[in-house]
């Protein structure tokens, strides 16, 4: 088991992405070995190690000490339900998809996995830059805007106010232009 101090955690919770990230790099064995046991053929061990992060992400903001259970039981339950959550979507979409398909040479194929490598490289890359252009608040911010918080649930997460948190996109997207 792996023990993660409650320090490091608030530091987290608060938005510092050294302790974010020590975070992630001391659960990162945890979401792998889920990732590999979960993946099917219309849920990749990539998509379950995304969906796990976003679960990580999702298990910092909203872990309670005081509610009984160690960080460690609370991330892997939090982790297991994103990437079955993701599964079963994904399972489900799977006959929908293949009765609508049409039938596609491999070239066609061929261009669109390069295409889907090509927009997650930039993504990452896309990812890199905010994390060295933005502030810990901001990145924070960012993080969760983009999993679709609202100002006040931003607000309400980061404990500053909806103003604050105004201010912080419109600074995220002056500086992310450049």
């Amino acid at each position: 088991m792996i023990d993660i101090s409650r320090q490091v955690l608030n530091m987290a919770k608060s938005g510092d992405s050294k302790s974010v990230q020590a975070v992630f790099d001391a659960m990162k064995p945890e979401i792998s070995a889920c990732a590999a046991k979960l993946r099917t053929e219309n849920f990749d061990f990539d998509d379950a190690v995304q969906e796990g992060n976003i679960g990580l992400f999702k298990a910092i903001l909203s872990y309670r000490a005081h509610q009984g259970a160690s960080f460690y039981t609370y991330a892997k339950k939090c982790i297991l339900n994103n990437m079955l959550s993701a599964r079963r979507s994904a399972s489900a979409q799977k006959h929908e998809l293949l009765t609508k398909a049409l039938p596609l040479d491999e070239s066609i194929l061929l261009q669109s996995f390069e295409t889907d490598f090509l927009v997650k490289e930039q993504n990452r890359e896309f990812i890199r830059i905010a994390k060295k252009r933005l502030s810990q608040f901001e990145f924070l911010v960012f993080s969760l805007y983009t999993m679709q918080y609202s100002y006040k649930e931003i607000s309400q997460i980061t404990g500053k106010s909806e103003k604050s948190v105004n201010n912080a996109i419109q600074r995220i997207h002056a500086k992310l232009r450049k």
